[in-house]
């Protein structure tokens, strides 16, 4: 190896690790936290229970069609990820939706839902894959994953930006030391029919 390549080894290395930082939640972002915090119970999701170990998460998650931007309403999305050690534990063993830590609800009139969960682990022995799945009923696809800003590699962060399945969340952090991201998911295709209330 030359010395140049060397010099330049510390910037290359540098460039390759994660920005774990976060910000703390605006004013602004409070006030929309307190609006999701009042939607219906349908619209509403408590994965795990308060005494689950792990990090304190909670989703602030907006449905809109890719093509229209309009807001999805009353459509029915399941969530599912890993507990906190990145391991599934389906009750299903060839289903990996029927995880430990699943649940589904219903967007509201404005394309939101409410999530109160954990963050995941790390999946397998890959480090930095921290993700949560979504199933958008009705939509082709159906399948959209969650990723997080501050768990996701160099290679994670740039297949997400090619891709229109995957979404990468920014953590902030809340006084309560629990962590918060806002994200809006623009579903393909979403031909199924609203749940009628």
């Amino acid at each position: 190896m030359s010395k140049l390549f060397y010099s330049f080894l510390p910037f290359i290395m540098l460039g390759c690790t994660i920005d774990r930082s976060m910000t703390v939640v605006s004013g602004e972002e409070e006030r929309i936290l307190d609006q999701f915090k009042a939607l219906d119970p349908g619209s509403m999701l408590q994965i795990t229970q308060d005494d689950e170990k792990g990090k304190k998460l909670t989703l602030c998650l907006t449905f809109v069609g890719k093509n229209s931007k309009e807001v999805l309403t009353n459509r029915k999305v399941h969530f599912y990820h890993t507990d906190s050690k990145g391991e599934y534990r389906p009750s299903d063993p060839s289903d990996e939706t029927t995880a430990r830590l699943n649940g589904s609800a219903t967007t509201d009139a404005k394309g939101r839902i409410y999530v109160k969960t954990l963050l995941p682990g790390d999946y397998g022995s890959s480090s930095d894959n921290r993700h949560i799945h979504t199933t958008f009923f009705g939509a082709h696809p159906e399948a959209y994953d969650i990723h997080f800003k501050q768990y996701t590699g160099f290679m994670g962060k740039r297949f997400i930006r090619r891709s229109d399945q995957h979404f990468l969340a920014d953590l902030k952090e809340l006084d309560n030391n629990t962590l918060i991201s806002f994200l809006t998911i623009e579903v393909k295709s979403p031909q199924g029919k609203a749940i009628q209330p």
